[in-house]
């Protein structure tokens, strides 16, 4: 666990290179990804690559484990598009929400608007 926290604490600090962010987009351990993801939000990171990552983490919403109360990795990477702001992130986070049941949609407008008590 000691290794986890120092990961994270690493991507907190924004001492790793993009890549290394990028690759923690892939890691199997939830709080790394979590943070990761939070951390591309933190520094506006909105490369295609980033916005490509972030898509495809979106759709593993029934895939991914939960992180805090309802919210899983697929959440955060949907919601972080919406955060990005940019023209590109939000018309991609559009039609990937356009595509959600009503009450996913529910569960995502709330974590959109809990945004500043999160990490962020």
């Amino acid at each position: 666990m000691n290794n986890v926290q120092q990961i994270i604490n690493s991507i907190k600090n924004n001492d790793i290179s993009k890549d290394e962010l990028i690759f923690f987009l892939d890691n199997t351990n939830i709080l790394i990804k979590a943070n990761a993801i939070f951390q591309i939000v933190r520094m506006q990171m909105h490369d295609e690559i980033f916005i490509e990552k972030l898509v495809n983490l979106a759709r593993l919403m029934e895939e991914e484990p939960k992180v805090i109360g309802l919210y899983n990795n697929a959440h955060f990477a949907l919601a972080a598009l919406s955060w990005l702001g940019t023209e590109n992130s939000i018309k991609t986070f559009t039609e990937l929400f356009e595509k959600l049941e009503p009450e996913k949609q529910s569960v995502l407008r709330k974590l959109i608007e809990e945004k500043p008590y999160l990490y962020l």
